[in-house]
């Protein structure tokens, strides 16, 4: 069996996420993979299902390589196609009902990258892909069911299905249809994208720093708000201990008279925490959140030893702490929720820190992976969950992207990135929730149980 199929069909899966972003991408590479494992025996079905996963995760995970090296990038990039070789278990046939199951699997596998190990990593899901022209049935079946849909519609093209997928359009025309949950008001934000001193991992070499960019990318925004927003680890110092940090933040909120969302690193005996720390118009804390779902490898390592002598920079990560619960933060009457970074990656943990959100926030630092796609590639992500509950998201980032990203996942605005500034934003709040928050992912595990019930005799059999 030759390897240009699967090759081809990784490349155009890749293709569907920063920076070329082309929504078309991961429907043709699906529609090849498919092709290309068809009435195969298992080692064709292995050797190509394997090379498309590494044609597809190595250039989509290269930022994982920043200033660490290849030894990172490649070990996860190979964790992922391992994954993706689980789609060669399955003896595939052309017919519906062989399609069905490929798409359900292909979403099961998705779910589980998301899930194991260390807490998952759900990077490169092609339900991120889609809000440009399928905004609206995200709210219907979310992340997932977009996956499930676009992988649908490409092997029953291949299975040449024409009968079934003329029924496909029945869900975008009510997606189309279905109203947005009733706004219950608005609120002012300003996000404020302070940037660093220099890019990598000695972003914060320099004591300060990095919160006097942000005090002072603040101090030139003088528009009255209900709320500023700092991002994850914009006080590069623990502003509870400090008293020079605490004075600089006091500064901001007596000049601007605003209540001000600041991320935060705490040096505690333990170790340190990573959180979103809620002060009110008079400097005092009114809530804090700490991050519970913390990144493997980047916040805690987990096999340490291992880990250490695959890579010496692992000694520079001291394990942080995790919080144990969603804190809610509220501001001029308006509920919202901070997530933090890589929390917007796990469909069903997101889903319940949301539930009482009337707006989002999402504070992150990029300045670790430089100038390399991820920045973007995680906006792509934040866009999906915006228009999966329907909710708009004020994304504030150390050196960017900042963006005002509305209820249909759209971007309204963002600001350049790596240059320092202020994003002023008019946040829509609700409170009726979409379809999506209300579907899990066990869901989705049992349609796959049940098509591959269906297909049980067909596809054990080869």
């Amino acid at each position: 069996m030759g390897i240009a199929l699967p090759v081809l069909a990784g490349f155009f899966l890749w293709t569907g996420f920063a920076p070329l972003e082309f929504a078309l991408g991961p429907y043709i590479g699906a529609a090849l993979l498919y092709r290309s494992i068809i009435d195969r025996n298992l080692r064709d079905r292995l050797i190509a299902s394997t090379f498309a996963g590494l044609i597809f995760f190595l250039p989509l995970l290269h930022w994982s390589s920043s200033y660490v090296g290849w030894v990172p990038w490649v070990s996860l990039s190979l964790l992922q196609t391992a994954f993706f070789s689980l789609l060669a278990l399955f003896a595939w046939r052309r017919g519906a009902s062989s399609a069905f199951l490929f798409a359900s699997l292909f979403t099961v596998i998705e779910i589980a990258r998301m899930k194991w190990p260390f807490g998952g990593f759900g990077w490169g899901r092609v339900g991120h892909t889609q809000v440009e022209y399928l905004s609206g049935l995200y709210s219907i079946v979310g992340v997932a069911g977009v996956t499930f849909v676009v992988v649908t519609v490409s092997t029953l093209i291949v299975s040449m299905q024409v009968k079934t997928i003329s029924l496909l359009p029945i869900p975008f025309l009510i997606s189309i249809f279905l109203p947005l949950p009733t706004t219950n008001g608005s609120i002012e934000v300003v996000a404020v994208q302070g940037g660093v001193d220099e890019l990598g991992f000695d972003y914060n070499k320099r004591a300060l720093s990095v919160l006097k960019r942000h005090a002072d990318a603040t101090e030139a925004s003088t528009d009255e708000v209900d709320l500023i927003v700092w991002p994850e680890n914009a006080s590069d110092i623990d502003p509870l201990r400090n008293q020079e940090a605490a004075r600089i933040i006091q500064n901001v909120i007596t000049q601007t008279k605003t209540p001000l969302l600041v991320g935060a690193v705490l040096r505690e005996e333990l170790g340190p925490k990573n959180v979103s720390i809620l002060y009110n118009e008079s400097n005092r804390v009114e809530s804090m959140y700490i991050k519970q779902d913390l990144a493997p490898f980047g916040e805690y390592i987990p096999i340490r030893g291992i880990a250490e002598f695959v890579s010496p920079e692992a000694r520079r990560v001291r394990d942080f702490q995790s919080g144990s619960e969603w804190i809610n933060h509220e501001v001029s009457g308006r509920v919202f929720q901070s997530i933090i970074c890589f929390e917007v990656l796990d469909d069903d943990f997101i889903r319940e820190g949301l539930s009482r959100a009337e707006f989002v926030v999402a504070q992150t630092n990029n300045a670790t992976f430089g100038r390399s796609p991820q920045a973007r590639q995680q906006l792509q992500i934040v866009r999906a969950r915006a228009a999966e509950f329907q909710r708009d998201f004020a994304v504030v980032s150390t050196t960017g992207f900042t963006a005002h990203v509305n209820s249909k996942g759209e971007t309204v605005e963002s600001l350049e990135q790596f240059v320092p500034g202020s994003l002023e934003m008019v946040l829509e709040t609700r409170e009726e929730r979409a379809l999506a928050s209300r579907i899990g992912s066990w869901a989705w595990i049992g349609i796959f149980l049940v098509t591959l019930a269906v297909n049980r005799r067909s596809v054990f059999s080869r």
